[in-house]
């Protein structure tokens, strides 16, 4: 007989793996998206679909005057949102 349960480690690895929302490409606006040369170190919210939205420390990689593409890190890789450029701030080098 197979056990119906789910293991509280198991869940922890599935609700991981959820990605975190990410906005479409109709609210980038009609402005220009400039790529960074060099990552950027910022704060950033980051909405999820199956729980609040946290500030999370990442890195920004490009941005216009509407939206910031992130590069979030995650267990066995990163996420790549895109969030409104009000939701980032630039990381001091001090801050962690």
């Amino acid at each position: 007989m197979v056990s119906n349960k789910v293991s509280d480690a198991k869940l922890e690895r599935v609700l991981a793996s959820i990605a975190p929302t990410t906005l479409p490409m109709q609210a980038f606006g009609p402005g220009p998206v400039e790529w960074f040369e060099r990552p950027r170190p910022v704060w950033a919210w980051v909405q999820w679909p199956h729980r609040s939205a946290e500030r999370v420390a990442c890195w920004a990689h490009a941005a216009n005057d509407r939206v910031v593409f992130l590069r979030v890190p995650c267990e066995g890789g990163h996420w790549e949102p895109v969030v409104w450029r009000n939701a980032v701030r630039v990381r001091r080098p001090d801050e962690r």
